[in-house]
This record gives structure tokens, sequence and C-alpha cells, in this order.
């Protein structure tokens, strides 16, 4: 009998964005460069408003270190699986597709929640 995947993963669903920013911006900001600070979720929204409206997203990459996982041993000829929970929205829209862009299976097309 064989197994249809070889790792099944549980995990969070993250998309890393990137900006790229002015010196004059972190300082208005009160950004140090090279740090990483911890925000509350009304912070990082006014952030995240002021860096797209500002500069643009320059790049998107999904991820979250089960995800990382499920794609590394993708690349070495694993089959995967991945279980996380994402929203109905663009940001979830972008994280399904890459994962199927990947070859890792999911069964995130069906019942997310907007937002």
């Amino acid at each position: 009998m064989s197994k249809k995947y070889h790792v099944y993963g549980i995990g969070n669903a993250l998309v890393d964005q990137e900006f790229e920013v002015t010196d004059d911006f972190l300082e208005h900001e009160k950004i140090q460069k090279g740090m990483m600070t911890l925000v509350d979720e009304e912070s990082q929204n006014h952030l995240l408003a002021r860096l797209t409206e500002r500069f643009g997203v320059k790049k998107r990459a999904g991820g979250g270190s089960a995800a990382n996982c499920m794609y590394a041993i993708s690349q070495f000829g694993g089959s995967t699986y991945y279980s996380c929970k994402v929203a109905s929205d663009e940001t979830g829209d972008f994280y399904v597709q890459e994962l199927g862009d990947l070859h890792i299976d999911t069964n995130l097309d069906a019942n997310r929640a907007y937002g």
C-alpha cells in the first residue's frame, strides 16, 4: 500500500511583504534600521497603510515555519499536505495560489472566512 503524502504539516500562514523605503520615512515613523519591533494591531494597520500608500509593496512571499518545511520537502521530491487557517481575502488568495504553484496540497479552497 503506497502513501499519498510523505509529510503532513500544520502551521500558521504568514505572508511577508517587502517595501523599499527612505531613511526619512523610517525616522518619521521612529523605526530603527536592523531592528525588529513588536506592535499592536492598530499600529500595524496604520504602518501597513502608510507603507502601501507611499511606496507600494515590492515583493510578497508566503511562509511560516511549517509551510517553509513543506516547500523544502517538496523540492526534494516529497509529496506534502499543509493545514492552516487562511482568510477569504486578497492576501489569503495569494497564499493559497502560492501553495498551489509550489505543489503543496491543501484544503484551503473551502471554508475560508472573510478577513
